[in-house]
């Protein structure tokens, strides 16, 4: 890992917390952030090295806001109160189901999100306004995931649900660090189904939505001539959508099933990975998996929620 890697996250990091007084100093959040006169950060931010390796990857993974395991920002799991994305709630056992069954784990991936705090409304979508407001040192969410991209030079990346697609599509087309006149905004999704984007299906970036000449610029100043990152979009793995609790007749079944089967293809397709054969691998005991909120409170809750994927045969 070159220095230059990690220094692109730590830029976005400090960039991000820069109203926190003490997290400039803590890139592994092991305290919840606070404001410059000390008191608590009313929407802390779910960005830092427990969103993954602070270097290049090969699959970057983009959802719409962090979860909340159904503590609408009152509880001790979801992002808000372990700093750790997609950690404790239902979406976030199917995801780390989805990792294991391309082979992946959290500390050799990056997870990040259209907005990286808790929606006002304590959870679900962000709302535009929410997306489009300042952040931390940044401009607008979207600044934020633009360099969140560019640091992590993927090769693939997974966007979950249409809210993370649009995100995506219009972040890259954000030119230099400023709103542009017309104001940030989410791609239309009529936009994205003219694009010829199809859900479950890992595509090429799309030639009609091509990113700015700016997002192009500092593509290559990370990357050189390497291409921008194929796109996969499948379904948010919410509980609205799949569910290990759910019989294998039923929908929220199939979906998990076919979000698994989009990502195996899309890792044979574009990354020459096989999947792994037999029973996902368990997890490691370093990175993420070493924080005491892991061992202690999301851990077990996805290790519970895993167990009964497996007994239906995912």
């Amino acid at each position: 890992m070159g220095a230059d890697e990690e220094d692109r996250f730590r830029r976005i990091f400090r960039r991000l917390h820069a109203g926190h007084a003490r997290c400039a100093g803590d890139e592994w959040l092991m305290r919840p952030c606070v404001q410059a006169d000390g008191r608590p950060a009313v929407r802390p931010i779910a960005w830092s090295r427990r969103n993954g390796p602070w270097r290049r990857v090969e699959i970057l993974w983009v959802g719409a806001a962090p979860g909340t395991a159904g503590g609408k920002g009152r509880g001790g799991l979801g992002a808000h109160g372990t700093r750790i994305p997609f950690g404790g709630d239902l979406a976030g056992a199917n995801l780390d189901a989805l990792f294991g069954s391309i082979g992946v784990t959290r500390n050799d991936t990056f997870i990040t999100a259209t907005l990286n705090q808790l929606p006002a409304a304590g959870g679900g979508e962000p709302t535009p306004a929410e997306v489009a407001a300042p952040v931390g040192d940044y401009a607008s969410s979207l600044h934020v995931l633009r360099d969140t991209l560019v640091a992590a030079g993927p090769r693939l990346v997974v966007a979950l649900g249409n809210v993370a697609l649009r995100a995506l599509l219009a972040a890259a087309k954000l030119e230099g660090d400023a709103p542009p006149p017309g104001g940030v905004r989410l791609l239309p999704a009529s936009r994205v189904e003219r694009a010829g984007l199809r859900r479950g299906e890992a595509q090429r970036w799309p030639a009609a939505e091509p990113p700015s000449p700016d997002l192009g610029r500092r593509w290559c100043e990370a990357w050189g001539d390497d291409p921008l990152p194929a796109l996969l979009w499948i379904t948010h793995p919410s509980a609205q959508n799949m569910s290990p609790h759910a019989r294998v007749e039923t929908v929220f079944h199939t979906r998990m099933l076919d979000a698994r089967d989009a990502l195996r293809r899309a890792g044979r397709a574009v990354l020459g990975r096989e999947p792994p054969a037999g029973a996902r691998a368990p997890d490691p005991a370093t990175g993420i998996y070493a924080r005491p909120e892991w061992r202690g409170l999301v851990g077990p809750r996805h290790a519970l929620l895993d167990r009964l994927w497996r007994e239906k045969g995912v």
